[in-house]
């Protein structure tokens, strides 16, 4: 017998992305849609699921945003799912071979999530594979404090089952670009938050280190112009967290 599972997915004018996702969730019978009120279409696709329960909430944050959303869930184990992401077949048949024993030995399983960029998978550059920890039991956990990269902190054991996440990154390098310097600058208040104070190092080194982790040692470079440019966007995204956070610090904010 398949597992009694439910998903959530928080959304904001996701018309593009948002029938596909839901489309690789027929599986699940419980599917929570949190949206913070989109005018586009998001509302009336997501209404044509008949597994999806859709609700209206506005946005403080990422991480209060999808603790709602997983507040609203019918079962303990819960599926998360971003609005851009889709459940590959492989991952599908991994969940529905799931067991009683299984849910008992572990609290959260993990996948493999493959990032589709441009016109092509990104397969290097540490963007796979990039495991994620997107089913788990909902009692055995928390969510970070961040504001940024947010998660559900599960307690172990966890387990990593076969299957791919499939991650339809609809940006442009100019979008992408825009977004990667907002979430700096929200990890720069997070650190800043930590009591963490920039020095020299940090916006210097750190940058350089970054594009050639990811272009040489991780092996970017096979991926192509994609590769060197998000090795250049990682680059310049880790000197703007920094750099945000050199400013509040003079300017002591707080």
């Amino acid at each position: 017998m398949a597992p009694k599972i439910s998903a959530f997915v928080i959304t904001k004018n996701e018309e593009k992305s948002i029938g596909d996702c839901l489309a690789s969730l027929s599986f699940v019978d419980d599917v929570v849609v949190v949206d913070d009120f989109s005018d586009d279409g998001t509302e009336e696709i997501c209404r044509s699921f008949a597994n999806v329960r859709f609700y209206k909430n506005r946005f403080e944050n990422f991480t209060s945003q999808k603790a709602y959303a997983m507040s609203l869930t019918k079962y303990d184990w819960v599926l998360e799912l971003d609005a851009d992401e889709r459940v590959s077949n492989e991952m599908r048949q991994a969940i529905l071979r799931l067991s009683e024993d299984d849910l008992r030995l572990y609290n959260c399983f993990m996948f493999r999530r493959k990032t589709f960029f441009g016109n092509r998978w990104v397969r290097h550059g540490g963007f796979y594979p990039d495991y994620k920890g997107r089913l788990y039991n909902k009692n055995k956990g928390r969510w970070s404090l961040s504001r940024v990269h947010e998660r559900f902190i599960v307690d172990p054991p966890w387990k990593k089952l076969p299957g791919d996440i499939l991650h339809y990154q609809t940006d442009d390098l100019k979008a992408y670009l825009l977004k990667q310097i907002r979430y700096a600058e929200l990890g720069a208040m997070d650190l800043y938050d930590k009591g963490v104070r920039v020095r020299w190092h940090l916006y210097v080194l750190r940058p350089l280190y970054t594009f050639f982790y990811r272009y040489f040692f991780r092996l970017g470079f096979l991926d192509g112009f994609y590769g060197f440019a998000l090795g250049v966007i990682g680059s310049i995204s880790v000197w703007a967290k920094y750099t945000f956070l050199h400013s509040m610090g003079n300017s002591g904010r707080g």
